[in-house]
């Protein structure tokens, strides 16, 4: 089993993030659920809950990135 770095996390939750917003885009936010945000990445809903609890920590992970731009 290979170890994930800081460096692979961190682009994984980028991935999540930037599924969300792509569909974000197109649907609002109570319409969006983990499991379409599955089918925009390349990860499983379970897989999913290993970046991040909620889909709402998902979406504060998206305005973060915003804001800090």
């Amino acid at each position: 089993m290979r170890k994930n770095t800081p460096e692979s996390t961190s682009a994984r939750r980028e991935e999540i993030v930037s599924g969300c917003e792509k569909l974000y885009q197109h649907k609002s936010f109570k319409e969006i659920t983990l499991k379409d945000i599955g089918k925009e990445t390349s990860f499983s809903r379970p897989t999913i809950y290993n970046y991040f609890q909620t889909k709402e920590e998902i979406f504060l992970a998206l305005f973060q990135r915003e804001y800090d731009c």
